[in-house]
């Protein structure tokens, strides 16, 4: 079976020369980087050979970092293939930096005492492979990546809305301004875009999970379990048992395991042979659920029906009561109602008939309306329309 030998950058706080574990630590001057011709893994389109005009592609390794550093560590594996070899250095030297990070934090702490030490990590980067012949000597490996999968292929396949009304729609969510809603829509597409742009598994789960939660926690109770809060908001936006099933089921993968989205209590990937890329341990196929799309449209069918009325008797206009918006660029049906108006029930019914005139609706769109505990805000429910 081939033996490989792997080079990797490494840059951290103390480094000595000479084996350690399983690798090797040594010095190496940038002259003889440059005649090696280091240079970190790269990734190649698998459609460059013009099969789709247009396309997206995702590049399995493409290192977010440039390390320059006079040290390298080098390790010897023997594998049947390059990938298989890089894999197995790659577990090997991610898991000596872990623990060089945590010996020199102790390290610190020994030497100037416990208020001193910080999480320092050590960072390494894999600049090249070589096969050793028999006689021990490096022959050069050509290695290059290619990409994983093609998405939207020969697009756009339309000039037009499908429907109709997407159009208006659009119009609809971009001007609505609610931070629920535009937390929610960030997250969400974070967590869409995650494997183009090199996410972890754990992030894009975290992302995905995190644009239903802040949803269900803007329209429940905090004193409540996560279920009873999912209950309290589904009854609100309409969410369906099969729709709060799917919700329990991808909060539980989140919450069970102290593993960021990892629903199992051990590293999966440290059972898999040698590849490269690393395996992600993290078994959540859900990230293109369509589940978390679903609650945020209805999230906002269901918030563009409600108006929160302010009401105060500070500035009362000349002319009687007044219903106007407060700062529409700033948040959505948030209104003020100035009125003299103390009776509930005359308030009441002024305001709605305030509300029936700005709006040009009739008493019979009006689904709900109710006062704040306090009584000095109301809030107006309008039907579908």
């Amino acid at each position: 079976m081939p033996i490989y030998r792997i080079y990797a950058l490494i840059h951290g706080q103390v480094l000595y020369e000479g084996e350690i574990f399983d690798c090797r630590i040594k010095k190496m001057n940038f002259e003889e980087q440059k005649l090696r011709r280091f240079s970190p893994i790269k990734g190649k389109f698998s459609e460059d050979d013009g099969f789709h005009k247009t396309y997206v592609t995702l590049l399995p390794y493409i290192d977010p970092i440039k390390i320059k550093s006079e040290y390298v560590v080098m390790c010897d594996l023997e594998e049947n293939r390059p990938d298989e070899a890089i894999g197995g250095v790659v577990r090997r030297i991610d898991k000596l930096c872990r623990f060089l990070t945590i010996a020199n934090m102790q390290d610190v702490k020994s030497t100037y005492g416990e208020k001193f030490g910080n999480v320092e990590p050590y960072i390494y980067q894999i600049n090249k492979i070589y096969l050793l012949t028999p006689n021990g000597k490096e022959r050069q490996v050509r290695f290059q990546l290619r990409g994983g999968f093609t998405y939207l292929p020969d697009r756009p396949e339309s000039n037009e809305w499908r429907h109709v009304g997407t159009k208006q729609f659009l119009g609809d969510i971009f001007n609505f301004q609610d931070e629920t809603l535009q937390r929610s829509i960030r997250y969400l597409y974070r967590s869409a875009i995650g494997p183009f742009i090199l996410d972890s598994q754990e992030k894009i789960a975290l992302d995905h999970i995190k644009s239903i939660e802040i949803i269900i926690e803007s329209l429940s109770s905090e004193d409540k379990s996560f279920q009873d809060r999912l209950d309290e908001a589904g009854s609100k936006i309409g969410l369906t048992d099969e729709e709060k099933s799917r919700i329990i089921e991808l909060w539980g993968y989140r919450s069970t395991y102290g593993d960021i989205a990892h629903p199992s209590k051990y590293d999966q990937s440290e059972r898999y042979p040698n590849q490269f890329p690393l395996p992600s341990s993290v078994d959540y196929p859900s990230f293109m659920d369509s589940i978390a799309g679903k609650v945020l449209l209805k999230y906002f069918h269901y918030k563009r029906r409600v108006y929160l009325i302010e009401i105060s008797d500070r500035f009362i206009s000349e002319d009687g009561d007044i219903l106007h918006e407060v700062n529409p660029s700033l948040e959505s049906n948030r209104l003020l109602f100035e009125t003299k108006e103390k009776r509930k029930t005359l308030l009441e019914q002024k305001i709605k008939k305030a509300f029936v005139d700005k709006y040009g609706i009739t008493t019979k769109d009006i689904e709900d309306i109710k006062f704040g505990q306090d009584k000095k805000e109301i809030t107006i429910i309008v039907k579908v329309k």
